[in-house]
């Protein structure tokens, strides 16, 4: 049971309680992995816009999670935790790139300069303002800038976004090559699939031509971003 689009306090739009020094944040991380724990979650994406300056602290804290006796949660229980980033592409569409759960911690700055990204400081208590990649004109662009790594290729899964309506999905008039090209097997959703009209049902279950009749994986997600949680989990996948 998935969420892939969960935010941290260093997102602009974070609501409630920030967490700004280590001590914060690890409070906001172990609260995190408890809320997961109550409503079902078994893996998370941790996907702050440009960066992941606190992804780590959150898969610390899965790794380091107690039940109510005190006794370490058993490996095979624990809350999984894929560091990631929310991109806006010059396509111009967003997508979400999500790195393996085991990912080191030490290349995420890496990762920041293989994508030219400058997050703000860490020590600041929000990031940057979400800021489109304009070189980033097709989705398989992004493919290429990150697979020129050694270290990056097949570590990753990027997932464009396939909402229905709005100004940030790849479902939208004259992106149809954009679609056909990319070589994404799986896209996420702002919410749930029943959102989706029925052109946009046909076209993401490979049965639209103009759009190569490729069918995609969809990922629900709740797009949380605030401290009480409330939204987290609300729109899952079950991935297995």
């Amino acid at each position: 049971s998935c969420d892939f689009q969960v935010h941290t306090p260093r997102d602009r739009q974070w609501g409630g309680a920030g967490a700004t020094n280590d001590t914060e944040r690890r409070s906001f991380a172990e609260e995190l992995v408890r809320a997961c724990r109550s409503v079902g979650l078994g893996a998370i994406g941790i996907t702050d816009h440009d960066e992941m300056v606190l992804a780590d602290h959150v898969r610390v804290a899965a790794e380091q999670e107690v039940d109510e006796q005190g006794a370490p949660i058993p490996e095979e229980r624990r809350l999984v935790v894929f560091p990631g980033m929310e991109l806006t592409l010059g396509v111009p569409c967003q997508a979400i790139v999500l790195f393996d759960a085991a990912f080191p911690s030490a290349l995420f700055a890496l990762v920041h300069n293989a994508l030219a990204l400058t997050p703000a400081p860490a020590s600041s208590p929000q990031g940057n303002t979400a800021t489109p990649i304009a070189r980033l004109t097709t989705i398989g662009a992004l493919y290429d800038e990150l697979d020129r790594h050694n270290f990056l290729r097949g570590r990753y899964i990027v997932l464009p976004n396939v909402s229905e309506g709005g100004a940030h999905t790849l479902l939208r008039a004259g992106h149809a090559g954009h679609y056909k090209e990319m070589p994404c097997v799986g896209g996420y959703l702002d919410g749930p699939v029943a959102q989706l009209g029925a052109g946009n049902t046909r076209i993401l279950a490979g049965q639209d031509r103009n759009y190569g009749s490729k069918a995609l994986g969809l990922f629900q997600t709740s797009d949380s971003r605030t401290r009480d949680f409330a939204s987290l989990g609300r729109h899952r996948t079950y991935v297995k």
